[in-house]
């Protein structure tokens, strides 16, 4: 049985069995939490801000009998922490969603590591996690149905890094045809839209010019 899609089995690649405990905000069926317990034996807390995704993964986990070894929580984001996490899981999510859920994680010193997989919005949630005092550590970009899912790792720490590529290996055929995919849809919206506004025309012509210099450059 296939339990998980091609974003969330790239995402559990981020997952060791050294990680501690693992919170899952915004579980949904809870499938990442069963495969993550039955294949690397990791101990998972399941949680969800909704009831319905909370009993639907309830359900799920009831199916594989390990309603004793995985918790669920109902609540809103880092509501539910405990001081024996040490890994948060958040996929799915829009970059501000994320954001705003992570923005008091300095409250809780023991997590050392994020896995975050936001929609969109890439730069400004790279710049806003190490913002928190968390560097990226390692990245991915995922091609899944026609879209693209990025998968980036948080470790406690700085560097000084590009917020654009971030930790993205620009030869990988994956990430090179992602960056493809903005450089043209850049272009259709330039090409087609009258702009009122300037500052969006320049930060499209710039991250275009970006894409080109360092992505498209062969």
């Amino acid at each position: 049985m296939k339990l998980l899609n091609k974003r969330l089995e790239h995402l559990s690649a981020f997952i060791e069995k050294d990680d501690g405990v693992v919170l899952d905000i915004g579980c949904d069926h809870g499938l990442l939490g069963i495969y993550l317990l039955l294949n690397k034996k990791v101990k998972v807390i399941s949680s969800d801000v909704n009831i319905k995704p909370l009993n639907k993964a309830k359900e799920n986990i009831s199916k594989f009998h390990l309603e004793n070894k995985i918790e669920t929580r109902l609540g809103d984001g880092l509501s539910v922490m405990s001081n024996d996490i040490k890994t948060i899981v958040i996929s799915g999510m829009g970059a501000e969603t994320i954001i705003n859920i992570l923005n008091d994680i300095n409250k809780y010193p023991d997590v050392t590591k994020l896995i975050l997989s936001p929609n969109n919005n890439f730069s400004l949630f790279r710049k806003k996690i190490c913002q928190l005092g968390f560097m990226i550590t390692k990245e991915e970009i995922v091609e899944e149905k026609g879209k693209y899912y990025l998968i980036s790792e948080f470790k406690k720490g700085y560097e000084k890094i590009d917020y654009y590529f971030g930790k993205l290996d620009l030869h990988n055929n994956v990430v090179r045809n992602y960056y493809q995919y903005i450089y043209d849809t850049n272009k259709k919206i330039l090409s087609r839209l009258n702009f009122i506004n300037k500052i969006k025309k320049l930060n499209l012509i710039k991250d275009n010019l970006k894409i080109k210099k360092f992505v498209l450059k062969k």
